[in-house]
Parts: C-alpha cells; structure tokens; sequence
C-alpha cells in the first residue's frame, strides 16, 4: 500500500513537473535564498511555534533538496530510493499517530520556505491537511511602493493584531477593511476565541467557494471574496448560519466575485424624464394598476430629525396622492443593521415589496435583505455607493445651494460669509462648492468660512463671529421642535430674522415618481447589468430639489435668482462650468468644459475662495462617524 500511495504521489510530480516545463517556467521548488540575493530585507524575527496554512508553504530555505520536490511538494525521486523510504515511513506515521514534530520554516512575504522538514510537507500536502505545525523565522523585506509591499506591511499590522497568517488579499486596503468589518470598535489584540471564531467563519467560507470556484479562473483570492462577502452580509451572524443560506448567499454575489477587482459602474440617472412620459401614457390609457404595499425605514424618527422630518412629509405626500393603491408602514428608531434587518423582513413578512431606506447608515442591512430577497425593491437613500442589488437614490442639492450663493454674495455687507456644513460624504462637497462659486459671480470678493457643525467641540457661533461674517448659510432645512437653530441663509447679526432663502427637498415628488414606475411598470425596463449600480440623483428639472426666497429680498434679486434657476432646470447654466481652481491653485475644471456628474459626485477638494478644509472621520462627534465611514470623501475614512 505505500509503495502505491508513493507512485500516486510521484506521479502528481511528474505530471506538475511537466506542466511548468511546457511553459518554460522553473519546475522545482522556490529557494528563498535564490529570492534574498536580489531582494533588499529589514530584519528577522522569531515568530516561535506557528500553525502554517499548507498553501502558502512553496518553496525551501536553501538548495538541499530542491530538485527531489516538484514545484507542488510532491516526490520526484525514485521510488527505490533512500528518499522514497523515508517518505512512506513518514505516511504511516502519519496514519498511526499523525505527524507531531514541528517543521523550521521561513516566512518572507508571507509565504513560507521549509529549512527542516520538507518530507513532512510533502506528505501533509499529499493529505490535503490544512495546515502543519512550524518554528518560523520571519524575514521582514525593506517597504517600498509597489502593490506587493503595500500588502504586506498592512498584513503585518493585520498579524500583530490577530496572529492570523491565512488571509491574503491581492489588492492594498483589504486588512484594514477585514478588521472594520469584523471588530470596529476593538483596538486590543484578539483573544482565542475571536481567532478560533473567525477561522471557523473563514474556512466555512473558504470551503464552500473554494468548490464553486473549482476549474475556473477566478480574479480573486478567497480573502476577496471573504470581504465582498462581509461587505453585503456582514459578520455577526454568519457562524449562526446553516451551510445552505451560505451557500445560497455565495451563488447570489457571484457576479460580484467576477468583476473584482473593480466594482460595479455607477450608473447616475439624472433625470425623470423617461417616467414622467410613461407616466402620462398610463393615464392615457387606463392601464390596470395594482396596489403596493409600501415600507419607509428611519434611522430617527420625524419629531428628533430634520432628515427624517422631510422624508416624512414625502411619505404622506404619497399617501394623500395614491389613496387606496398604496399600503404604507413606517419603521422609526431603526439605528443599527441588526435593526434594519429586523424591521426590513419584518415588513416584507408583511407583504412589502417596496422598500425606502432613508439613511446611508443602514446600507449593509439593505444589501443583506435584497440578496436574500430579490423580489423586493430596496431604495437606500444615499449617494456614491455601489451595490447591485439594490438602489440609491439622493437630490443634486449642490444647484440650490449656488443660488443661495449668489444671494449671499449679493446680500452680504462685509464679502465675509459663513458656512455650516454637516458630514464631510460624498455630495456635501459639492453642496459648499456650488455655494462659493454662486457667490463668487457676482461678488468676485466673496469669502466662504466654512465650519462643521458635526466636529467636536466646536462653538459654531464664537467662530462665525471670528470671521466677522454678516451672512450664514446654517442647516438645509427646519429642525422638528427647536426654535433656536436657524436654518438656511440668514443675517448672522439679526438673530430674529427670518432666512432670505432656504432649499428645499421635495421628496414627495420623488417617491410618487417611483411608485408610478412600478405600477407602470417603467421600473421593469431599468434591470441593472451584471457589472453596475443604479443611482437616482435628481435635481431643480425633476423638482426634487427647489429654492424658497423670502419675500424680503429685493425685487432685483429674486428675479435674477428665479432666471437663473429655469436656465438650470432648462440645462443651460451649470454651477460647475468653466475655469474652477482649488485652494492649492490646481485647476479642476478647464474654461468652456462642463465638469462631468462623477467628479462632481466625488468632489474631496474645495474651491479656492473658501476658508476652511475637510475634517477627517476621527475629529468629528460619534454621531457623524457611522455615515462618514460608508460615504467619507476621504479614502482615509472609508479605509479604502
């Protein structure tokens, strides 16, 4: 029997063996020595006794016994031989009581080189074991640019804190995102359980794609896949899960798998014209329509937030407009993705099939219940994110913001205007951009300090006052039972003044247009393609977004506001047109061009006449952390 597990195993070497000499490609095993003469290193050091994976085991330490090895570990040597003998007494060995005695190992890019103990390897790989106990020695290569020792060195803080050695990404930022992903809030090493935990999590994993993946060319390793994975899921419950939801939930993000490294396009729809069309067609005709059973899910509820203050007034806009044909629930307070969870199956149990998500932060439990779901139309209201599995929509409230701009520069008595700005996400860039070039155009010495109101310990009035500004643009809109904030742009210096102008979010025109497409069955015609992301991001010519002006205002002024607003909704002035520099002095968008809806989207810059700059995730309040983390402008914050 063991002569015949021998010949098995050289054959698995010859036949490895000739694979890599047809493709003129070296056949034996790696020498890390070989590796180390070109290669410029650090330091060693003495990991002890560690658990190596098997498979990231490929090569020897010196040349010894390399050419007895194929590249795959398998034997090459005769079957006669002395070698052979040894290694079919290391077979039975290993039968009768395992193999106990430890290899010595380099680990060098994590990968690992055997100094003692090759035929050990060789019949464990033979085993298909997943790992072999080792005494290692990790050569520490010097750091440079290159995608490989980026990788690295972020495994090594990975390792420090986890001692985990089996994860391997192919692109930068994956162990940083793994451990936001896995422990947010942890800053101590892991503790036994949570590596004894994770393994089994990961392996489960490992074992199921692994399978599926069998034979094909995949882009990506399992460590990818891993994330894409948590990405959409998440962690907490995955060891709860049988293996059947697992794999069903792997097959569903396949397409996901086949596109890494890249994500899916963002596809923005800018306008509502196609529904609006089918939407006159339908009441020509009559068409049939059936009633729709509505879910709105808030992370606050109307009376203790603005944002979902205004959602609210959507929400029964759409309930006095359809009447009977729609069935609407509203679930408050949902503030974690454990919540979303609950409240999204909740509703769907309750015959929902299209749900409104009205907050970024839920974003994970809205992929999680649309993969699980896909019957169900998910809309998560947000901005820049990519998943296919669901939608997003958000308003382009940066062409409101630039005519409140152009009051402010016409209104100010001091060229000195303050700005309150909320999260540094994606879209709010845009929002104090437009604001400082509307102001700009017509008062060409215009000042915008800008201030954020979300970062701690700030005296938002002491430092307007600072800045000695007479006009402030405050927050978007009116806060629910709080009469001391003010809100859109106001005479910082009259404190009971009511605002010159505010913008306005009308997102009752919004949702009425959407459950339209459905009961029309426009939304049938927008199926998403295998490599994109569906983004609503509407503005002025759909009327989702709008500008108030106070009666106050001079004649002059609201009529050059209301002109300049119909050639925005009409496409023929855009706030971001023309020659706009950076407070560095770098030129972003060239005279004559029309920056396109991506940068703008992706704004992480301002323009030059604004004093003040972007904070990161860390020097705001707690509350602002959870959507600067999914939609910060900084790749810093969104540990990309």
């Amino acid at each position: 029997m063991l002569l015949k597990e021998y010949l098995k195993a050289k054959k698995m070497a010859m036949k490895d063996f000739r694979m890599h000499s047809s493709k003129g490609e070296y056949p034996y095993l790696q020498v890390l020595d070989d590796i180390l003469k070109y290669a410029g290193t650090t330091k060693e050091q003495k990991l002890g006794l560690v658990d190596i994976p098997l498979d990231q085991i490929v090569g020897t330490k010196s040349w010894g016994r390399t050419n007895a090895f194929a590249s795959n570990f398998m034997p090459l040597m005769d079957e006669e031989s002395e070698f052979a003998s040894k290694w079919m007494n290391l077979y039975q060995a290993h039968l009768d009581e395992g193999i106990r005695d430890p290899i010595i190992a380099y680990e060098y890019m994590n990968h690992f080189y055997v100094m003692e103990g090759n035929k050990r390897v060789s019949v464990m790989k033979y085993f298909d074991a997943v790992s072999i106990s080792g005494n290692v020695t990790r050569i520490i290569p010097q750091k440079n640019d290159s995608k490989e020792s980026r990788i690295y060195y972020e495994f090594l803080n990975f390792y420090e804190m986890t001692q985990i050695n089996y994860v391997n990404f192919s692109q930068p930022g994956g162990y940083k995102k793994l451990i936001e992903l896995v422990c947010p809030d942890r800053k101590e090493p892991w503790d036994q359980d949570m590596q004894t935990d994770f393994g089994t999590a990961y392996y489960r994993f490992a074992d199921i794609f692994q399978e599926k993946a069998a034979g094909k060319k995949m882009p990506l390793t399992t460590a990818d896949a891993f994330l894409i994975y948590l990405d959409y899921y998440g962690y907490e419950y995955l060891l709860d899960k049988k293996q059947k939801e697992l794999k069903e939930e792997i097959v569903k993000l396949w397409k996901d798998f086949l596109i890494f490294p890249n994500k899916r396009q963002l596809n923005l729809k800018l306008d509502s014209d196609q529904m609006e069309a089918l939407n006159v067609i339908d009441r020509t005709i009559h068409l049939p329509i059936s009633k729709i059973k509505i879910a709105f899910i808030n992370q606050k509820s109307p009376e203790t937030s603005k944002w979902v203050y205004m959602h609210d007034l959507g929400r029964k806009s759409i309930e006095q407009e359809f009447g009977s044909k729609i069935n609407v629930l509203v679930y408050n307070q949902v503030d974690t993705t454990a919540a979303g969870i609950e409240a999204m199956s909740d509703a769907i149990e309750k015959g929902c099939t299209l749900i409104f998500v009205t907050t970024p932060s839920l974003i994970k439990a809205c992929t999680s219940v649309a993969v699980k779901y896909p019957y169900v139309k998910i809309l998560n209201c947000s901005l820049s994110t990519c998943y296919g599995h669901i939608k997003t929509y958000y308003g382009r409230l940066y062409e409101a913001k630039f005519l409140m701009g152009v009051i402010a520069g016409i209104m100010t008595k001091s060229n000195d205007i303050g700005y309150l700005a909320d999260y540094p996400i994606s879209g709010a860039i845009a929002n104090i951009n437009a604001f400082a070039i509307g102001a700009r155009m017509v008062n060409p010495n215009a000042k915008i300090h800008l201030h954020w109101y979300t970062k701690k310990e700030i005296n938002v009035d002491e430092n307007l006052w600072n800045d000695k500004v007479s006009i402030v643009s405050g927050y978007d809109s009116i806060i629910p039972n709080n009469d001391a904030v003010r809100f859109g742009i106001y005479d910082f210096n009259q404190k009971d003044a009511p605002p010159l102008a505010m913008p306005v979010w009308e997102w009752g025109t919004f949702y009425s247009k959407i459950v339209n497409s459905i009961l029309n069955n426009t939304w049938k015609k927008e199926k998403l393609k295998s490599d994109e992301a569906i983004n609503y991001w509407w503005g002025m010519s759909s009327g989702v977004i709008d500008i108030l002006v106070s009666g106050q205002l001079p004649v002059g002024v609201k009529r050059l506001v209301e002109t300049l607003k119909k050639s925005i909704q009409e496409k023929i002035l855009y706030p971001f047109e023309g020659e706009i520099y950076d407070q560095s002095g770098i030129l972003r968008n060239k005279s004559g061009e029309i920056m396109t809806p991506y940068d703008i989207m992706q704004m992480d810059w301002l323009v030059d006449n604004i004093v003040g700059e972007i904070p990161f995730r860390d020097e705001l309040v707690d509350e602002a952390k959870s959507i600067v983390k999914i939609q910060g402008v900084k790749k810093e914050d969104r540990n990309i």
